[in-house]
């Protein structure tokens, strides 16, 4: 089932959102937009590590890096990279 997941989520647009998604997150963290690095001091550590950890997730998705094994399948799973990309974006932009 894992397997399925990780192919639907395997298409050339979906990929294309995780590039974009990742290019304004980390244009965010280098160019500091409403002082996003300022606010992420104030945060819990684990949460700034989440947040890096998506990061990467959307990158690699993006790149057009696949995995074959199923335990990195999870970890580097494309949802989480979506879900906690929009959670940090919308959290950063707004606050």
């Amino acid at each position: 089932m894992m397997d399925s997941l990780y192919q639907f989520t395997n298409k050339g647009s979906l990929r294309t959102l995780s590039l974009i998604l990742a290019v304004v997150l980390t244009g965010c963290f280098f160019f500091n937009i409403n002082e996003f690095a300022t606010q992420l001091r104030t945060v819990n550590p684990l949460i700034v590590l989440l947040i890096v950890w998506s990061n990467g997730i959307l990158w690699i998705h993006g790149i057009g890096f696949t995995f074959r094994f199923l335990l990195w399948q999870i970890l580097f799973h494309p949802v989480i990279g979506w879900i906690v990309g929009t959670i940090s974006l919308i959290w950063g932009l707004l606050m």
